[in-house]
């Protein structure tokens, strides 16, 4: 469903689809955090979702529905599944929602599931994932602002290195990789993705051992160095599985919200751990 969002998105935009009444497609994703945005699904009817960076995943696209406009010019509401999309670096435009237009479409200036990835300024994760992300996109000089405040904050952060050093090189980035460090970069990144499956089964074995507290400080630790979402999921999962098991509802509560902060290719995870939940309500 991700995949055919982002094709939809891209399609109407190469056919230069042109907003009408209150909508104008100005802003790039990435200047649209903590906003309401819409993107056209064709000439006359639109998804709309809200932009916000995730400490542990990046800048991430909440679909939260889908609107047409009729004659009156009133922003009309249509259903559509909501789902979570990673938003990497693009030059499509966005058009921010006006916001005497939230009624119309059910919505607050502030979700209220925001609270879940939503931290302070200072938080060395999200000034880490705000450099990464400034890096993926192009913007050197906002990155090192980030990444020099984390490294304020813990010099060791996991990655902290590998962005500075994308940083300082700017656009000679990909050049650099290719000449220089070739399949030592595929090494890192092979070793990072070997790192989850090693992650995975600690977690599994401190949850299955009690070590309840060893198992959440390695998932805190493994998120921000493992890339794979599904294995994130997993991880989540088998620590809520095993607050269910102590029926701790409160515990639970919260790594049901750890394990639908992940994208995964069905929804597995979260089904279950509905179940879970709804069986000790």
């Amino acid at each position: 469903m991700a995949m055919k969002l982002l094709l939809s998105i891209l399609l109407f935009f190469s056919l230069n689809v042109k907003a009408q009444i209150d909508l104008k497609f100005d802003k790039l994703f990435l200047d649209c955090e903590d906003k309401w945005v819409a993107v056209p699904i064709d000439s006359t009817q639109y998804y709309y979702g809200y932009v916000y960076l995730d400490n542990s995943a990046g800048l991430t696209f909440y679909l939260d529905g889908a609107f047409s406009i009729n004659s009156a010019s009133n922003y009309v509401k249509m259903k559509v599944k909501k789902i979570k999309v990673r938003i990497a670096p693009n030059k499509l435009l966005a058009a921010e929602i006006p916001a005497d237009r939230f009624k119309e479409l059910g919505i607050t200036p502030t979700p209220e599931w925001l609270k879940l990835y939503k931290t302070d300024d200072q938080n060395v994760d999200r000034l880490f994932r705000l450099g990464q992300t400034y890096n993926k996109w192009g913007d050197a000089a906002k990155a090192l602002k980030y990444l020099k405040q984390t490294k304020s904050k813990d010099k060791k952060y996991p990655g902290l290195d590998r962005e500075f050093y994308y940083a300082y090189n700017g656009k000679k980035r990909e050049l650099i990789a290719s000449f220089y460090l070739g399949e030592a970069l595929a090494d890192v990144s092979e070793a990072r993705q070997t790192n989850c499956e090693l992650y995975k089964s600690l977690v599994f074995k401190q949850t299955n051992a009690n070590e309840l507290k060893q198992a959440e400080d390695m998932y805190y630790y493994a998120i921000k160095e493992c890339t794979d979402e599904t294995a994130k999921a997993d991880m989540a999962y088998n620590i809520a599985f095993k607050y269910y098991k102590l029926m701790n509802k409160d515990k639970l509560k919260h790594w049901q919200n750890e394990v639908f902060r992940w994208i995964v290719p069905n929804d597995s995870y979260a089904e279950r751990v509905e179940k879970m939940t709804a069986s000790l309500n």
